[in-house]
């Protein structure tokens, strides 16, 4: 009797693992770039539909990505957030000589913004991928509309390059930093 019930339990785990093979077999792994640059994790094309790392997506698009999984759902909120930058005469710059210092302040507007954020965060990484914070700031006000300045800030531009200025925001539910907007300033 116990010899039919292994011999049972075994030919069920053939026959389902082959179910889970042959199923596989039906999807396939696909490269997946965004403005031209291939992604780190491979999407999936299943029955002529394509399927992509929601996590991924909100890092390139730039977009909040939310999880209630007592509802099984996930939430994308995509704001609109501009960024300018000003250098100590309040004027409007985008481009700098490689190897100069630079104060500046960055000024960004937010408005769409459809979900409760705690924090912002403003960043910018040099050509070697160095990256330092500009400066993170408490968000008290709970609006969908507002517009921020960051304190002045002194850096030196000391390779040619471009130089990514990007906007954090941090989800009050999640409690995970998310880029919503960049903006590139390039030494020459």
């Amino acid at each position: 009797m116990k010899l039919r019930r292994y011999v049972l339990l075994f030919m069920t785990m053939i026959l389902s693992g082959g179910t889970v093979i042959y199923a596989a077999s039906n999807n396939s792994a696909i490269a997946v770039y965004f403005n031209n640059v291939l992604q780190d994790r491979e999407g999936l094309l299943s029955e002529g539909e394509a399927y992509l790392s929601v996590d991924q997506l909100s890092d390139t698009s730039h977009t909040l990505v939310s999880w209630d999984e007592s509802r099984n759902t996930v939430n994308i909120y995509k704001p609109n957030v501009n960024i300018a930058v000003l250098d100590d005469d309040q004027k409007i710059f985008g481009g700098v000589k490689g190897g100069s210092r630079n104060t500046f302040t960055v000024f960004v507007q937010v408005d769409n913004l459809q979900t409760d954020i705690s924090d912002l965060k403003i960043e910018i990484t040099d050509p070697n991928d160095e990256t330092k914070t500009i400066q993170t700031q408490h968000i008290e006000d709970k609006k969908e509309k507002f517009w921020f300045r960051s304190s002045e800030f002194d850096y030196t531009f000391s390779a040619k390059g471009d130089y990514p200025i990007r906007v954090y925001l941090k989800d009050t539910a999640s409690k995970d930093w998310f880029p919503v907007g960049e903006l590139q300033i390039p030494a020459v």
